[in-house]
């Protein structure tokens, strides 16, 4: 007795042409060995475990800093501060900004590390508050970097240095 069943549409060809005609075929996946399946999973809640048990609340550890810049207002600013650069325990780095002065009262601030030039820089994050801890990208040289700049920016979407600059300094080696 003939199959008389409907076609069914998933095994029709796509039309020539068409975005699906360009994708390839649909292939059933292969079953595969559980085993290291398993082990996978073991080892990954092993790692999960362990991770899971470090205490978050412990700060980085904090090393000799291996620079430091006094940061000065600008022309009409009256902000002072100072920055260094200190050592995470995952031997990252980071930039510890601490300012103050009038020009700390509400306002969205940004920190930047900046060429010598004053060409080229780099969003650190922004600064809320009187002092802040930011990760420095792995891998920026700031001798290429050393200069640290602290900008007043407007709530606006865009992403670029307002150019309105509080307090600038320039990273010792």
């Amino acid at each position: 007795m003939a199959d008389t069943a409907a076609p069914d549409p998933a095994d029709a060809p796509a039309p020539a042409g068409s975005a699906v005609a360009s994708l390839a075929p649909v292939v059933p996946p292969r079953r595969r060995a559980t085993g290291w399946a398993a082990a996978g999973l073991v080892v990954g809640a092993a790692g999960g475990a362990l991770w899971a048990g470090r205490d978050a609340a412990d700060p980085p550890t904090r090393a000799s800093p291996s620079s430091r810049a006094t940061l000065e207002p600008l022309p009409g600013r009256t902000a002072t501060g100072d920055a260094r650069v200190e050592r995470a325990a995952d031997g990252g780095r980071v930039l510890v900004v601490q300012l103050a002065g009038e020009d700390l009262d509400g306002g969205y601030r940004e920190v930047w590390l900046i060429d010598r030039d004053v060409t080229r820089l780099v969003s650190l994050d922004v600064l809320t508050g009187a002092e802040g801890r930011l990760t420095v990208p792995p891998g920026l040289d700031l001798a290429e970097f050393p200069v640290v700049d602290v900008s007043d920016e407007p709530m606006d979407g865009d992403p670029s240095h307002s150019g309105e600059s509080i307090i600038r300094g320039v990273l010792d080696a």
